[in-house]
């Protein structure tokens, strides 16, 4: 049987981190979300500004078409 280890190492083991580099590193990290976020919130508004564009194209081809041509029922000859 294989002995497990400890899964946290001694307190003497520990990296140290000095506050400062902490604060960098959360800092840069912060910044690259914040224009990842932004980036997202961009690209949603040119989406739905697209998507009002097809919807106008979708509704302006519909009401062409019933402008147009009136809508007739078709008639089909009965089998013999």
């Amino acid at each position: 049987m294989l002995a497990m280890g400890n899964a946290y190492p001694a307190s003497g083991n520990r990296k140290q981190f000095s506050s400062v580099s902490s604060v960098r590193g959360d800092t840069a990290w912060d910044q690259e979300v914040d224009t990842e976020r932004v980036s997202l919130i961009e690209e949603n508004a040119r989406l739905r500004a697209l998507v009002v564009q097809l919807s106008n194209l979708v509704l302006r081809n519909v009401v062409d078409q019933h402008s147009a041509s009136p809508m007739q029922p078709l008639r089909r000859s009965l089998p013999d």
